[in-house]
């Protein structure tokens, strides 16, 4: 697969962050004269100027021109913008040490400015970290496998070996998904924390960095699209799993003939996979890549939903004493359990 290069789709003109990184002389404070008159020493302003340009560099490796239609397919290197915004402090400090008390609202508003580029940054190793396809293929893999439904009311036993396999997988997709949902959380924070400081700034922000604030939070809007799909992918992911190892349990009880207690796994699983569907939905228009992965879980979660009250039934049945019927509602479940296993 080729990736791209990461450039998000942020509606900031990348004229406007052009023109104003790098070369900054005509910022309030520098000093275009060639007069031979003596002059006040101006390390402080070029200092604040130099910072200034760092950070709208490091702004323009963020927000840069290319759609942002798949985050999951696109490739970033965080080192470029990590290492302006590093640099815009060193000068950010130097011009601290030469400017008068007078101008420490400059260097606040300066300071204030990286942090937010530098939570954006974390925030977007998060959306496009190339690894996060694997994890998720893998999690889908291990929901919808065919051993949930291979016991019956006292019949043949599963293959122990296929039965711990799948064990493990299951295992290993939920370690997956706590770990990716911690990490959501924390970009979640991170955007939400700079969406605010960028809310904060106003005419002398513009003044200062010549960005318009609006458009600032245009792109961390964007951004923030992005973050809040993957958090509600992983919350519906983790609740899919959370079914699945409820269906699971019925089925350990179907084959220790525990008609009741697997009646009621069974049941918490339905509920438990209705509440993945619930919650997935929730997210209307996810970014291409992971829409996809949306709609995968979906399906599973729908499917499963059919699966788990298919089961219950044949757990009721098996209770009561009907073998017909619960051979029917059992074969009903596992053709749904196939059936999720063919989402992906």
């Amino acid at each position: 697969m080729n990736r791209r290069q990461y450039l998000t789709r942020t509606g900031i003109p990348l004229a406007t962050l052009a023109a104003t990184a790098g070369c900054l002389d005509d910022l309030p404070g520098s000093d275009s004269s060639d007069d031979s008159v003596a002059v006040a020493d101006r390390t402080g302003d070029r200092e604040l100027d130099r910072a200034v340009g760092e950070l709208n560099e490091a702004a323009l490796a963020l927000f840069a021109a290319d759609d942002f239609e798949e985050p999951t397919d696109v490739e970033f290197d965080a080192s470029v913008p990590t290492e302006r915004i590093e640099s815009a402090r060193a000068h950010l400090e130097t011009a601290a040490d030469e400017l008068d008390d007078d101008r420490e609202s400059e260097i606040e508003l300066l300071r204030t400015y990286a942090g937010v580029l530098e939570r954006l940054v974390d925030v977007t190793e998060t959306v496009t970290d190339e690894t996060l396809e694997a994890d998720l293929e893998a999690v889908f893999d291990a929901i919808g496998g065919d051993d949930a439904a291979d016991g019956d009311e006292g019949g043949d036993d599963a293959d122990s070996d296929d039965e711990s396999a799948d064990d493990d997988d299951l295992e290993a997709a939920s370690a997956t998904i706590d770990e990716r949902t911690d990490e959501f959380a924390v970009a979640e924070t991170n955007h939400a924390e700079a969406a605010a400081d960028v809310e904060s700034f106003d005419e002398a922000f513009e003044r200062l960095v010549r960005i318009d604030p609006a458009e600032l939070a245009d792109g961390v809007a964007t951004l923030g699209d992005a973050v809040g799909s993957l958090v509600t992918l992983g919350d519906g992911l983790e609740s899919l799993l959370g079914g699945y190892e409820d269906l699971q349990t019925g089925r350990e009880h179907m084959e220790n003939q525990a008609y009741g207690k697997a009646e009621t796994a069974f049941g918490n699983a339905q509920s438990t996979f209705e509440t993945a569907t619930t919650t997935l939905e929730e997210d209307e228009e996810p970014p291409g890549g992971i829409a996809d992965h949306v709609d995968t879980a979906i399906c599973q979660s729908e499917h499963l939903t059919d699966a788990a009250a298919a089961f219950e039934e044949w757990a009721i049945a098996a209770a009561d004493g009907e073998p017909v019927a619960a051979q029917n509602h059992k074969e009903t479940g596992e053709e749904s359990v196939d059936a999720a296993g063919d989402c992906t």
